[in-house]
């Protein structure tokens, strides 16, 4: 039995490293998500007051992140009527 869902709107207002808005019938086999972050001053949640900061990231490898990611995941999707 299938069963209908119906939205008026879909609002995104920002999407992230491995996020995703799918609408239908959808295969999304072997998500990998890669990625490298340099907080010099670390992560704010709430409200935060912060004044004459100097903030310095000192970076010095020449390849960041070296992936060989070869992980082919097949993926299967059936369709219905």
């Amino acid at each position: 039995m299938a069963i209908s869902i119906n939205f008026a709107a879909i609002n995104v207002n920002s999407l992230n490293r491995g996020a995703s808005v799918s609408i239908g019938e959808n295969n999304q086999p072997g998500w990998t998500a890669h990625g490298k972050n340099n907080l010099g001053n670390g992560n704010f949640f709430g409200i935060i007051f912060s004044a004459n900061q100097i903030n310095i990231i000192l970076d010095n490898d020449v390849i960041d992140m070296p992936i060989n990611d070869q992980d082919g995941v097949p993926g299967v999707q059936n369709q219905s009527v």
